[in-house]
């Protein structure tokens, strides 16, 4: 075969191979039947909660109905009806609406009925439960990236739920998803997620940072613009900076403030790095809450060797510092690592507490720690799943791997001067 032939059939081919990535179409077609029903907070936890799904084009309104969730058999047109808005997106061959109701005026520390779509397209009853008005006990909990084939993953959040299904909230910490490639759609790496999870999200509110991998585009890596199914697949808080809307936010629950940051972009834009930067001094300056938790994707301290998250660090850990964070959950590195700093010039005494940083991972990707140890515990190679629970002045650290068995643990005292002690938390019970 001479050499024209060769490349006249290495050009068709390619075209016929361009041609059906084109035709493509994801595995989760939409019907007019609800899916993919996830809660959001989205305000005050103890008087709102949110609720976002999907159907096909043919549903025409955003309906949900919501009611005390009585002992007795109900009829559901005793429900008061909430009416939302909803978006379509068009990718991987089909065109998918997105609903969202936010239900308002409710009460603290109590349990819900809900539905989302009408009539005979309607879905089955969930439930879930406002939070205290006050600072009562809690717990939530939190997953590192469950990026990567998903049906390893799901063992973790199912065997979670199954161990905590009093939780208040799931928290992810980034990379949901891979944010799709030439192996993998978009909407099927979504769908897959959500099929891990079952019902699990329509009843425990999922509080959730994007990742560099919520950003990446199927087609051309280098271009970076915010997953499509981000926003029109969640309604989270909108009391970001400018720009970074349900990407940044907080929340305080039950005597602890939340801080959710978009490291991602923080690294990409020094304009959108110090509007976040000066956002969480902000909030850490005004903080009624006697804990505080931030999270977002890329760590201050990496476990490998060829990443350094410095502006993220720069920007943030003299804050952390300045203001006593007490915990950092991070994601990224697909390992597992905890370790303790004290701000600069502070000495350590006794059990005396820094801010505690976490990376870790609940999917089935992962890597090796080749960075100068800075962590007090590691692991490598291991799914894991952490429950954090926070009791007036206590609060108990504990990480799970995927057969359930606790792999590290730790818990913060607060003494009276606001600084923490570290030490062992009580025997399990559970």
């Amino acid at each position: 075969m001479n050499r024209f032939a060769i490349a006249l059939i290495s050009a068709l081919l390619l075209i016929s191979g361009e041609t059906g990535a084109q035709e493509r179409i994801t595995n989760y077609i939409p019907s007019a039947k609800p899916e993919r029903i996830v809660l959001n907070i989205n305000g005050d936890p103890a008087a709102t909660m949110a609720v976002t799904w999907r159907t096909d084009t043919t549903v025409t309104e955003s309906l949900a109905q919501i009611i005390f969730n009585l002992p007795t058999v109900f009829p559901a047109d005793s429900a008061s009806t909430v009416k939302g808005s909803w978006q379509d997106v068009t990718a991987d061959g089909v065109t998918a609406r997105f609903h969202s109701v936010i239900f308002t005026g409710l009460r603290p520390a109590t349990t819900y009925a809900y539905r989302v779509g009408s009539g005979s397209g309607a879905s089955e009853w969930f439930t879930f439960k406002t939070a205290e008005a006050g600072n009562d006990p809690f717990t939530f909990l939190w997953l590192g990236d469950s990026q990567g084939p998903i049906s390893l993953y799901a063992r973790v959040i199912r065997h979670a739920y199954r161990t905590t299904p009093d939780a208040a909230f799931v928290l992810y910490t980034g990379d949901l998803v891979d944010g799709g490639s030439s192996a993998k759609l978009q909407d099927d790496e979504w769908g897959d997620w959500h099929r891990a999870a079952g019902f699990i999200f329509s009843e425990v509110p999922v509080v959730a940072t994007p990742g560099n991998h919520e950003f990446y585009d199927p087609q051309v890596r280098q271009k970076r613009d915010l997953n499509r199914f981000w926003r029109p697949g969640f309604t989270l808080p909108g009391n970001g900076p400018a720009g970074l809307e349900e990407t940044a936010y907080s929340f305080d629950y039950q005597g602890v403030r939340f801080i959710i940051v978009s490291s991602d972009e923080m690294l990409r834009s020094e304009d959108l790095a110090r509007s976040q930067a000066a956002w969480v001094e902000g909030l850490l300056k005004d903080n009624p809450c006697r804990w505080t938790v931030m999270a977002f994707h890329h760590p201050f301290f990496s476990t490998s060797a060829r990443r350094d998250n410095k502006v993220v660090r720069e920007s943030l850990k003299p804050l952390v510092d300045k203001y006593g964070v007490d915990l950092v959950l991070t994601g990224h590195d697909h390992t597992y690592a905890r370790g303790m700093t004290l701000p600069e010039g502070v000495i350590g005494k006794g059990n005396q507490a820094g801010t505690v940083y976490v990376v870790s991972v609940s999917g089935s990707k992962m890597y090796q720690q080749d960075a100068d140890q800075w962590w007090e515990s590691g692991l490598i190679n291991t799914q894991l799943w952490q429950t954090i629970s926070v009791d007036g002045n206590r609060l108990t650290y504990r990480a799970y791997d995927a057969s359930g068995a606790v792999a590290d643990q730790f818990m913060l005292t607060k003494k009276k001067d606001g600084r923490n002690r570290i030490g062992v938390p009580p025997v399990n019970k559970k």
